[in-house]
């Protein structure tokens, strides 16, 4: 078997899968500072034992082996579908995320490229997306939406899933529900924008 990725590629990958940035991810993992990390980055040193142990006490899923190597798998179970951090949160607390703590871990291989999974909990984009839907999302920027897409879009008064159209004014967005007859499009401000994210993909959940 041979070495997989580079120290950093490896460490990398963690912070992307945690949504955060490598200054958060320091911190997030208790380092007091995130210097450690750069240095891995410029290839100066390699992922310390100590290092190790902090990612792994946050993550528990992943295989202190394989981070300390690139040997194996990445996940301490063997397997090699992707986890996601799952949160039992509502969607405003997702804008700061480095803040909280997974409830759990979802595979789901279909589902590529997302950072965390939240339980939809409203109507607005009903029949199609209904309530208790799980929401597979990745951290993107106000300046790279794809229009006509779906996105979670936080601001100080709203935090909603909606299809995302340009407005009138370059400015602002409009955001359209599936049933328009039950809700109105929402027009937002581009700078009052605190965090958007792609919808990568959606879990639907049925009772009966």
């Amino acid at each position: 078997m041979t070495k997989n990725n580079s120290d950093w590629e490896r460490l990398a990958k963690i912070i992307t899968m945690s949504g955060l940035t490598t200054n958060a991810f320091a911190q997030h993992i208790g380092m007091t500072r995130s210097e450690g990390l750069y240095q891995i980055k410029s290839g100066r040193c390699g992922i310390t034992r100590n290092i190790a142990n902090l990612i792994v006490d946050r993550y528990p899923q992943i295989n202190a082996a394989w981070l300390l190597t690139g040997f194996g798998s990445m996940y301490a179970d063997g397997t090699t579908t992707e986890q996601v951090p799952f949160y039992d949160c509502e969607l405003a607390d997702i804008a700061n995320v480095g803040a909280l703590v997974p409830t759990s871990y979802m595979y789901v291989p279909q589902v590529h490229n997302a950072q965390i999974a939240v339980a939809y909990q409203s109507d607005d984009m009903t029949p199609q997306v209904p309530c208790g839907t799980i929401l597979f999302l990745q951290r993107s920027e106000p300046t790279s939406l794809v229009y006509g897409n779906e996105y979670v879009v936080i601001t100080p008064q709203w935090s909603v899933m909606r299809r995302v159209r340009l407005s009138q004014n370059e400015d602002e967005l409009r955001l359209l529900a599936n049933d328009p007859s039950q809700f109105d499009d929402m027009v937002v401000k581009r700078a009052d924008i605190l965090a958007v994210f792609d919808v990568k993909g959606k879990l639907i959940l049925k009772n009966n």
